[in-house]
Order: structure tokens, then sequence, then C-alpha cells
């Protein structure tokens, strides 16, 4: 595999399919002491926490709640 003028490489289809790399699908580059990694970026226990952060504004009486969506 090489890298293009513009630093550009083709992952192979095999590899962007077991990993679910498609289209618009963002990554980043980890150097390890390895080398490089490309590391999809996903929605990890700390990321899906900070997206959902704030989201509920107001605090819910659960037992109430669990009425309302009861019909009750």
């Amino acid at each position: 595999m090489r890298i293009t003028e513009k630093g550009q490489v083709t992952i192979p289809v095999t590899l962007r399919r077991r990993y679910g790399l498609q289209h618009n699908v963002e990554v980043e580059f980890v150097a390890d002491k390895d080398g490089i990694r490309i590391k999809k970026r996903g929605m990890g226990a700390a990321n899906s926490f900070r997206a959902l952060r704030g989201a509920a504004k107001k605090r819910l009486d659960v037992d109430k709640y669990i009425e309302s969506i009861r019909g009750r």
C-alpha cells in the first residue's frame, strides 16, 4: 500500500467492513510505541456520557414517569 501525493491511503474493503469504516465515519490517528494506529472515533463510555450530558434538563419522578407510560 502506498501513500499518495496528498497523503492518502486506501483502507482495504475487508478491513472497512470488519471495523465499520463506512463513508463519512470519522477516524483518528494514534501514535504508539509500535507506530501509528487508525482508530474509529466512536461512542465509547466517556464520549457517550459527554454527548448526553445536560440532555435531561428537568428531574423526573421515576414513579410518575412509569405511571404516565402505563396510561395511569
